[in-house]
């Protein structure tokens, strides 16, 4: 029997050949894809649903931030002034205590045992202006009271407690201690072998403000420049030709730096020590 011949559809894969890929299909789907109005309209309420509920979570935390943040303000404002009146009460309570010490002033390395007997006060009233060469009325100055120290008693060779005298008038106190300041410059300030010392009697916080300026004394002595303690902490420096009352030891090496160059250390006398020279 004759072959019958088949008929064979041929495909095209030619590269002209219209044929569309799964990508092309996914990308045109994805551009031509759009929310239908029913749709969006959803997602706007959904979205300012949100954007509510937030907004009512958070406002009452913010008003509560708000609130603390002024308390905070009123606590910062009302410490400051707290401080600030603190201070004032702290200065006007060291001015009262230098003011009660104003009239008092030390009198150191007299000799305790049988110099003043035991009427201290009736000894130093006629004592003390006649060893400075004070001119008295009556020749002697008025003293209120005067004692010894609150320490042990010390031995004979034991260095004498020093005494606290509180003058009567203020005047006859700033006497004493410019004739004994003068005394001590010229080395006449002795009385039975042992140098006598005469000091304003200071508050604790008074004391530790003049500490403040020892290294800077120590300096000054160094470099033999003159200087004096002012009340109630103030340092008075002279350098060659120059003076100067500073009030806080960076001033004083400030200026010592300044005029250092001008002063030959020993061609300056030395100050005498700074308890013979307080000035009010």
């Amino acid at each position: 029997m004759p072959r019958t011949a088949k008929k064979t559809e041929k495909k095209d894969f030619s590269p002209t050949a219209p044929h569309d890929s799964p990508e092309r299909c996914e990308g045109e789907a994805s551009d031509d894809f759009e929310l239908s109005p029913a749709m969006a309209k959803a997602f706007q309420h959904m979205t300012e649903t949100i954007s509510k509920t937030i907004d009512a979570k958070l406002d009452p935390l913010a008003e509560v931030v708000h609130i603390h943040s002024q308390q905070l303000e009123n606590c910062k404002a009302r410490l400051d002034e707290a401080e600030r009146r603190i201070a004032s009460a702290e200065e006007l309570a060291e001015s009262m205590q230098a003011r009660v010490l104003t009239l008092e002033s030390q009198v150191a390395s007299l000799t305790e045992h049988g110099t003043e007997g035991s009427n201290t006060v009736p000894f130093l009233q006629k004592w003390i202006p006649e060893f400075l060469h004070l001119q008295t009325k009556g020749g002697y100055i008025k003293i209120e009271r005067a004692h010894r120290t609150l320490a042990p008693r010390p031995g004979v060779k034991e260095r004498p407690r020093p005494m606290v005298v509180r003058m009567h008038n203020f005047g006859d106190k700033q006497r004493i201690l410019d004739a004994s300041r003068k005394l001590s410059m010229d080395g006449n300030l002795r009385f039975e072998n042992s140098k006598i010392s005469f000091y304003q009697d200071f508050s604790a916080a008074v004391l530790r403000k003049r500490k403040e300026f020892d290294s800077v004394k120590h300096h000054l002595q160094e470099i033999g420049a003159r200087y004096a303690m002012l009340y109630p902490a103030k340092l008075r420096v002279t350098i060659g030709n120059t003076s100067k009352v500073l009030g806080t030891p960076a001033a004083v090496s400030e200026f010592i730096s300044e005029k250092e160059h001008h002063v030959r250390p020993a061609a300056i006398e030395r100050s005498p020590p700074d308890n013979s020279a307080i000035e009010s």
